[in-house]
């Protein structure tokens, strides 16, 4: 065979396996989840057929010269190199499929593990005994010894109930693949509670929609187990109602879609459609909903967003009236129904704002506490059940996030925290939502002192500024004449452990960092040790350890604290109490400030 047909049948198998190969690296990107993000899965899928097309024509070329010493012809030939081709393809194919974790599914959808545990006849601890949050999971191994890997899951400790005097908590678990053996288990907190092999089969059917017997089950002939945890499960299809809450004459069914984690919380967070009835009945215009809240009370009601999980639309205030329920719109939201508590109670604030709230659930925290909350296009007061479309200010440019931190004696005024055009001007700013007008009162930085503005919070702002009348005027926000300014603190960086990694002081730049480095030589006995990057870290030995003093210009503040890796949390801890002890004296005050910018040409 000439060399012109044999870069013709390389050409020809190169073309058949990138095709081949985009199909199978386009089955992959479901069989093992290849995120979209980017165009991640773009470029595999046109990575692999590339791959495919070069190795095709290598196959093609080297099949054509060595068959075609023997003169066979060029069909034999190129049917030869195909066949090899659709050989390795298939195999290729059926390896990453066999070692694919691919959810089976029923309808088209996917599957969740929905159970019960039950606790001991003779459990002494209750549910409601154990800090944390409820967990559960699925994990998928050769054995109840060799898990490969865990799948999301929660346990509804809210839910527990008793049963013939046993606890009995609910919850659900992705069932994320077919393959291998299935093993259940449940905790609360840090406590584990117990663990089953799920009797799953690889695809579930119709009969593991029905709720199985209590298991485990003694063996046949064996004696009765002992008084231990017990559960039940049946499967349900991703969407279908997997848990029931009730508020008064309401029903909420939650749907789940699909499990995360959020930041700030170990609780786990959902996308869910919702099912919400009246009296067991279904509510004309609610077939739909993507968001849920609750506004407790002694006829409870509820805050209701139609539509998908992520959409947008009008959201819906829901209340029993006269035995029926009624709709009235309260505006426009998107995702989660969004509500902040205007207040002037520092506890009750920090109360709400200190907590996270994971998205998918019905909402039950939201709206606790009875009062008025600032929506996204109005005031609702849940005392009364009452909204009014108001638009909230747009000079000068809020921070997104950043809650109200208070709330006028008559409680037409509430109080919010952003920056007049630069971060160096601070301000609070006053918006009467009743007359729709703001305006705004300075910050004195120096003396108003506080770290990061989200710490602000009403017992700062009650601190440092009050309420005046004159002469029959509306109140106004004023600055409290003689206060004492607060003393300087630092932040400390923590963990979900605990954990003290560093110590920072705000503002601050190069004199304060240096003086809180002679603080630590001559007050608190460190050994000053060589500086280090030019001197951008000031270093320290205490006990033994290496403390690193350095001036974070972006951010204006000094950073104090140790190398990754070789953080010891008792020693940071201490040296943060003497730190703030030190610049609670107030001999620092001065040095609390920015280095002067350089003169620009």
């Amino acid at each position: 065979m000439s060399w012109l047909l044999s870069f013709v049948v390389a050409i020809l198998t190169g073309l058949v396996g990138m095709l081949l190969s985009g199909f199978v690296a386009n089955l992959a990107v479901s069989w093992y989840r290849i995120s979209s993000f980017e165009g991640g899965s773009g470029y595999f899928v046109v990575g692999m057929a590339l791959l495919g097309f070069i190795g095709g024509c290598i196959i093609g070329l080297v099949t054509a010269r060595v068959m075609g010493a023997a003169a066979p012809g060029f069909a034999k030939v190129l049917g030869v190199s195909l066949g090899i081709v659709v050989v390795i393809a298939g195999g290729v194919g059926g390896v990453s499929r066999a070692l694919a974790d691919v959810e089976p599914t029923i309808d088209g959808a996917g599957l969740y593990l929905a159970f019960e545990l039950r606790w001991p006849a003779t459990a002494m601890r209750a549910p409601a005994d154990f800090a944390g949050a409820g967990y559960a999971r699925l994990g998928s191994g050769t054995s109840a010894r060799v898990i490969r890997k865990w799948g999301d899951g929660i346990l509804f400790t809210d839910d527990a109930h008793l049963v013939e005097g046993r606890w009995v908590v609910p919850g659900v678990a992705d069932v994320w693949t077919a393959r291998g053996s299935r093993l259940l288990d449940i905790g609360i907190g840090d406590s584990s509670l117990a663990g089953f092999l799920v009797p799953l089969p690889d695809h579930p059917g119709p009969n593991e929609q029905e709720w199985s017997d209590w298991l485990p089950h003694p063996r046949p002939g064996a004696p009765s187990l002992p008084d231990q945890f017990t559960y039940r499960f049946r499967v349900v299809k991703a969407g279908e109602a997997m848990r029931r809450e009730t508020a008064g004459a309401f029903e909420v069914a939650t749907g789940i879609l699909s499990l995360f984690n959020v930041s700030g919380t170990t609780r786990k967070a959902a996308t869910s459609r919702f099912h919400v009835t009246y009296k067991g009945a279904p509510i004309a215009g609610l077939d739909t909903v993507g968001a849920v809240a609750l506004l407790p009370g002694a006829s409870p009601a509820l805050l209701v967003r139609p539509g998908g999980p992520q959409e947008g639309g009008t959201c819906l205030l829901v209340r029993d009236e006269g035995g029926r329920a009624t709709l009235a719109p309260i505006g426009q939201c998107t995702g989660s129904i969004r509500g902040e508590l205007l207040t002037a109670d520092s506890v009750a604030w920090h109360g709400v704002y200190d907590r996270v709230v994971p998205p998918g659930w019905f909402d039950r925290t939201t709206f606790a506490n009875v009062g008025l909350y600032r929506l996204e296009h109005g005031i609702l007061d849940t005392r009364t059940l009452t909204f009014t479309a108001v638009e909230a200010p747009t000079e000068p440019y809020p921070i997104n996030g950043l809650p109200p931190v208070g709330l006028s004696p008559d409680e037409s005024h509430y109080v919010w925290f952003t920056h007049d055009g630069s971060e160096e001007r601070p301000v609070l700013v006053v918006t009467d939502w009743r007359a729709q007008r703001s305006y705004t009162v300075p910050i004195d930085r120096a003396r108003m002192r506080y770290n990061e503005y989200q710490q602000i919070d009403p017992a700062w702002v009650a601190y440092h500024f009050e309420w005046r009348s004159r002469d029959g005027a509306p109140l106004r926000l004023t600055e409290r004449p003689g206060f004492t300014p607060l003393p300087y603190r630092g932040d400390r960086e923590t963990d979900a452990k605990g954990v003290i990694s560093s110590y920072y002081l705000r503002p601050g730049a190069t004199e304060l960092r240096n003086a809180i480095v002679d603080a630590m030589v001559r007050e608190l006995g460190a050994e000053r040790m060589p500086d280090e990057l030019n001197g951008y870290h000031q270093v320290v030995r205490i006990d033994g350890k290496l403390v690193k003093a350095a001036v974070v210009d972006g951010g204006g503040f000094i950073s104090i604290g140790m190398d990754y890796g070789s953080v010891d949390s008792a020693l940071m801890k201490t040296l943060a109490d003497q730190l703030d002890r030190l610049v609670a004296t107030g001999k620092y005050d001065a040095l609390f400030h920015l280095d002067p910018k350089p003169n620009e040409p």
